[in-house]
């Protein structure tokens, strides 16, 4: 039985170019073989891809000068809070400089952009949009919510926010959103991005406290100030994701975090007694109450501020 030969050190881990691979001696043969996977045409990796970081770098090996991922693809390399998972069956997004040769192959979506005002850059050495650019190319087929919610994340100053990889905290201001905004009027998707920015608020610590406070808002109720300060005897004893302090309304939203780490859970129980001890009324929030639009969540405010009588 002949046993297979190794690669050379430069194929031995992740993916390569067939081509490549031919020139340093390795053999058709070999890059037949059953433990190589082909993820594209003259592309050979071990293994299928495990996430979209993998499936880009594979494509990478066909990139062509100036193209960059973009759109969804870029979007999932920087971890920003989009709303669906990753499936192998998702066409990688490529940006193609306007007057380019753009990118065919199959299972990719090439996607024309304007590089003198969307700008780019590297991420694990893939070439990429830079996060607000990535946003931008997304807007015109993104929901306006799900844009604040991307929004919201490039303006977080939280290092609490999951997952994300900006190179800071908060990667940008909503200032300067609206200006990159205007500065990318007539752009498909810009009066969308300028919309959410002007919707967006700094401050969320998860895409679920901006859902929550976009559904108050959207049912016509007065809108909630983000992450508040509660300082007693000048001690700062809670910061409450959103609130309406004028009538002592707190709501919390519970992350899964919550319910399945019991020191958590014991601090969001002893910060409700503290609140409820100052005179406030708090709701606590799950996902379930976001269903159908956040109606019942807006159910419960609506219900908070009649307590209070606010007519709502």
């Amino acid at each position: 039985m002949n046993r297979r030969a190794e690669l050379p050190e430069p194929f031995a881990d992740g993916p390569f170019s067939v081509a490549t691979a031919l020139t340093r001696g390795v053999s058709p043969s070999r890059l037949r073989s059953r433990d190589l996977t082909t993820p594209f045409t003259g592309v050979r990796t071990r293994g299928e891809p495990v996430d979209v970081a993998e499936h880009a770098a594979a494509f990478a090996q066909h990139l062509r000068s100036g193209h960059v991922f973009a759109g969804m693809t870029s979007a999932r390399l920087w971890e920003l809070p989009v709303a669906s998972r990753w499936t192998r069956a998702e066409a990688l997004v490529i940006g193609v400089p306007a007057g380019t040769t753009r990118t065919r192959a199959r299972g990719v979506r090439a996607r024309e952009f304007d590089a003198t005002r969307l700008s780019s850059g590297t991420l694990d050495g893939l070439p990429l949009l830079g996060p607000a650019s990535t946003v931008m190319s997304m807007a015109r087929e993104t929901s306006h919510e799900d844009l604040v919610v991307l929004i919201e994340a490039l303006v977080t100053p939280s290092t609490h926010y999951p997952d994300l990889r900006m190179p800071r905290r908060p990667f940008t201001d909503l200032e300067t959103l609206l200006e990159f905004g205007a500065r990318c009027r007539g752009m498909h998707g810009a009066m969308a991005f300028l919309a959410a920015v002007t919707a967006a608020r700094a401050g969320a610590e998860s895409p679920q406290e901006t859902r929550s406070r976009l559904a108050i808002v959207a049912a016509g109720l007065p809108e909630p100030a983000v992450q508040l300060e509660v300082w007693v005897d000048e001690e700062l004893r809670a910061v409450i994701d959103l609130a309406y302090p004028e009538w002592k309304i707190a709501i919390e939203y519970e992350g899964e975090h919550h319910l399945t780490d019991p020191a958590q859970w014991a601090k969001d129980i002893r910060r409700q007694e503290l609140l409820e001890s100052l005179g406030w009324i708090v709701i606590r929030v799950t996902k379930a109450d976001l269903r159908n639009g956040g109606a019942v969540l807006v159910q419960r405010v609506r219900a908070a501020l009649a307590r209070r009588g606010v007519p709502s």
